[in-house]
This record gives C-alpha cells, structure tokens and sequence, in this order.
C-alpha cells in the first residue's frame, strides 16, 4: 500500500501535462461525492451525529478512490506495459 508521499509523487509524474481546470475539476468531483453522501444521510432522517458519522466514514474512501482512478491506476499501467515490452517473446 502506497504512502501518502507516495501519492504525491505519483500525482506529480502524472499531472505533468494537466491543466490546471482538471485538477480542480477533480476536487469537484470529490466534493460532489460527499455531498451525495451527506444528501443521502438527510434523505434517510438520520440525527446529525449519523449524518456526520456516515460523511467521515466515507471521506477516506471516496479520496482515495479518486486517487486510485486518476494517479496510481495510470502509472501501474505505465509500469504493466513496461514489463510487457521487456519480456521475451517465445
């Protein structure tokens, strides 16, 4: 499992060509899933504990998902295209 440094490195070997507008599209995204969350915690009639309780437990996942779809799921493809090219074909 991947550091916190380590995604940081990872996400500046990606981010190398975006612009500026993806990056901040992407913590869009973030905010739209936790506001989904949030909206689904009202929609069910839970206390406001519950409804924070549901936003904090979702708040590692749904982060670390989008890190996983934007920085690190690009590099391992990176790194699994690699070792295709330098294995010898029989």
């Amino acid at each position: 499992m991947s550091g916190l440094r380590d995604v940081f490195a990872m996400k500046d070997r990606v981010n190398e060509g975006a612009t500026p507008i993806l990056i901040v599209l992407e913590k869009a995204s973030i905010l739209v899933c936790l506001l989904i969350v949030v909206a689904v915690g009202l929609a069910l009639n839970l206390p406001s504990w519950g409804i924070g309780l549901m936003f904090g437990l979702s708040l590692g996942p749904i982060v670390f998902g989008h890190y996983y779809l934007f920085y690190i799921r690009p590099i391992q493809r990176l790194q699994q295209a690699k070792l295709e090219e330098q294995k010898p074909r029989v």
